[in-house]
């Protein structure tokens, strides 16, 4: 009865971890420092917002309208503002969430404001939902490799098994990217890039989970399934965006392979490889983080526990 007891202990906490991360993150969500490029009286538009949504937006002023296109297609800023023509550009492509929030704010306060989306959504995901699953389902296949590797072939060396992570990485970001651009349609027109950033996730999780299960063990699966799933999806912003959860989340976020991997795949295919710096410094840091508990030797253990005698006194 203890054990019964203790395993309803272990998975309503389990279920409190998940729901607690996703609800906390998700709900009431709210724009934070949301960057607007105005062209034009941009300090008089930011004191009127931040009277009546202190800290929402970030005004920032440019010279010419083309200057502030090419700062939303740079992923700089998420919608451009053009008082002298009454309109407001979007790229929903970047957020539906932001691009919603700014029209809505913006139209308050002048109904007649014209809306151009310079960048939209494809018609496979109207609703700008896709991408948080498809990240998913790349953090999945990473941490079953890793574990099913191990399971398989106990007796690969360390290079040997990145080889093989690399490997089977490659496989699931070709197949991924062929259902999400060429299949549904969700995320097309750069297959290749694609296939290449989604691989570079798949890898990194997979590395991390190997090397964790290396150092800790079996429990070092968990966690690396922990650490990516029910804190770093909703940390990522999920399908809102990171500017419309809790700063402090957002922040946690940042730092996480989830969120990063997921505005890699987005900048790849809707803004031609914009901003791509941050995203792939941050997967290359926990890739070599994975790589070096995968190969770093272990004092007084070998490669292959499972082959030790045991000793009984």
């Amino acid at each position: 009865m203890k054990k019964i007891i203790g395993v309803f202990g272990l998975v309503t906490i389990l279920g409190l971890l998940f729901a607690g991360s996703f609800l906390g993150a998700l709900h009431k969500p709210a724009p934070h420092n949301v960057p607007v490029a105005v062209v034009g009286p941009a300090e008089q538009i930011a004191g009127v917002l931040s009277q009546k949504a202190p800290g929402a937006f970030d005004i920032q002023a440019y010279s010419t309208e083309q200057a502030a296109r090419d700062a939303l297609a740079d992923r700089d800023v998420d919608a451009v503002l053009l008082p002298e023509q009454g309109k407001l550009v979007v790229a929903s492509a970047g957020g539906r969430t932001a691009a919603t929030v700014v029209t809505t704010v913006f139209q308050k306060a002048n109904p007649q404001l014209k809306v151009e989306d310079a960048i939209p959504l494809p018609e496979g995901d109207a609703g700008g939902i896709s991408g948080m699953f498809y990240v998913l389902a790349l953090v999945i296949p990473g941490i079953a490799m890793a574990l099913l590797l191990a399971a398989v072939a106990p007796t690969l060396t360390g290079a040997a098994k990145v080889g093989t992570l690399a490997a089977g990485s490659l496989v699931v970001g070709a197949a991924l990217a062929w259902l999400g651009d060429v299949v549904f349609d969700v995320l097309p027109g750069a297959y290749l890039g694609l296939t290449t950033i989604s691989a570079a996730v798949t890898l990194t999780i997979a590395l991390v989970a190997a090397g964790l299960l290396r150092v800790v063990g079996t429990p070092g699966v968990g966690l690396a399934a922990l650490l990516f799933i029910p804190i770093g999806l909703p940390a990522s912003g999920g399908p809102l965006g990171a500017r419309f959860i809790p700063e402090w989340y957002a922040a946690v976020g940042q730092v996480l392979p989830i969120g990063q991997g997921a505005e890699a795949i987005k900048n790849v295919v809707y803004f031609g490889g914009a901003a791509l710096a941050l995203p792939l410094t941050v997967l290359g840091g926990w890739a070599l983080l994975g790589l070096i508990l995968t190969l770093v030797p272990r004092r007084g253990r070998q490669e292959a526990p499972a082959q030790e005698p045991v000793l009984v006194a």
